[in-house]
């Protein structure tokens, strides 16, 4: 009896030791909610909510690569995406049942736009942004522009 309850903890204790970010649940659920969820976390500069929003069709990214190599990515995102405010200009269809929003970002004197492409994670029926172009949102980076 010991033993089994002993097995069952280690089980329990196993089960609770998954890694997540940004909350129980990653994604959000439209694809607009993914695309303005990341914006307010890389307003606040948060590494983990950026991560909570950020994934594939098949996973969160966090899932997908090592901590150090998630972390460095989402810093040089959150360089690019600094912002004073945002808005979405429009958004369109694109393959795979993605979304692709054009959004026009403002960082003291700088504006720049870029698409956000959105995707349907299959598992959890959630929505991440799967990608973003960085090149145009560079000068941004390159200002350091600050919220």
């Amino acid at each position: 009896m010991r033993r089994a309850l002993w097995v069952f903890g280690l089980m329990l204790l196993v089960a609770g030791c998954r890694r997540t970010a940004g909350g129980p649940m990653a994604g959000a659920t439209t694809a607009e909610g993914a695309v303005t969820q990341m914006l307010a976390a890389a307003k606040r500069q948060d590494i983990q909510a950026v991560g909570a929003v950020w994934g594939t069709a098949m996973a969160p990214v966090r899932d997908l690569v090592s901590r150090e190599e998630h972390e460095k990515r989402v810093l040089i995102m959150l360089c690019h995406m600094r912002h004073d405010e945002y808005r979405i200009l429009s958004n369109r269809a694109a393959e795979g049942g993605r979304m692709i929003y054009d959004v026009e970002l403002k960082a003291g004197t700088v504006t720049v736009a870029a698409p956000f492409t959105t995707v349907k994670n299959e598992k959890s029926g959630r929505y991440f942004v799967e990608n973003f172009n960085l090149q145009p949102l560079a000068p941004v980076c390159a200002a350091g522009a600050k919220p």
